[in-house]
């Protein structure tokens, strides 16, 4: 039987991203209330592949997330996509943390109190420079102005969903705090 790992390729192909996708992993993300949140996040890295290598070591990838499982934040995005640059000899690294995130809601008639959910990701790369891009999905209620038109009172609500994408280059504590408004 030929040994295909062992051929040339002469393809002469880039390959801009390879890595694992996909990955549940626990997490533990500042809370501005309560100091930590616990959750579970879904976890994506790549690396490129240039065309004179045949393929990247994929249990890397979880090596680097697990030497890091108590420092996964904003404050260190860099320094992991740093180490899979390193660890992998790659030229770029790119790392995406989806997750779900809850905050203490008071209902507006009667007051109590519940959880809601806003779906966050931490999105970056590196290569020549870093870039690091956080993305809030926040669930709203409108009330819908078709309702209130035609009601004297008793107009219904409308839930939406806003997305809060910002690119920035230092950490901001807490975007999603921001929406723990009474």
């Amino acid at each position: 039987m030929k040994d295909i790992q062992n051929h040339q390729d002469t393809r002469n192909i880039d390959i801009d991203q390879v890595g694992v996708k996909g990955i549940r992993y626990p997490i533990t993300v500042l809370d501005k209330s309560m100091g930590e949140q616990q959750t579970v996040a879904q976890i994506n890295m790549y690396v490129n592949l240039p065309r004179y290598y045949k393929g990247t070591h994929m249990s890397r990838f979880v090596e680097i997330l697990n030497e890091h499982s108590q420092r996964i934040s904003l404050q260190n995005f860099s320094k992991i996509l740093e180490d899979m640059l390193s660890r992998l000899n790659a030229e770029s690294a790119h790392m995406e943390i989806t997750f779900p995130y809850f905050i203490k809601k008071k209902a507006p008639v009667t007051g109590a109190e519940g959880l809601l959910e806003y779906k966050c990701t931490f999105k970056g790369s590196q290569n020549k420079k870093h870039d690091l891009v956080t993305i809030i999905h926040v669930p709203i209620s409108t009330l819908c102005p078709c309702s209130k038109e035609i009601s004297d009172f008793g107009a219904h609500n409308q839930r939406g969903e806003v997305t809060l994408q910002v690119r920035f280059k230092k950490f901001v504590y807490y975007l999603v705090a921001e929406f723990n408004t009474e």
